[in-house]
């Protein structure tokens, strides 16, 4: 008998992974959402980060001393 599997997306990273019924269950609900509709797996290393690589341009240089 095969256990019936679902999606499930990490709330904070958006990894996709299909999980068991019983894995479900026992998962953190805060923070692993189930996923309906078309979907498809991702791995780990395919999720975004979201950290960029250089510096963001609104940020300010630190302030230099001031010469005499």
């Amino acid at each position: 008998m095969t256990a019936k599997t679902l999606f499930v997306r990490h709330v904070q990273s958006g990894e996709i992974k299909k999980v068991t019924v019983e894995q479900r269950a026992s998962q953190d609900k805060n923070y692993w959402v189930r996923v309906t509709g078309d979907v498809k797996e991702t791995k780990p290393a395919d999720v975004p980060t979201g950290v960029d690589a250089e510096p963001d341009s609104k940020t300010t240089s630190k302030a230099t001393t001031p010469t005499k």
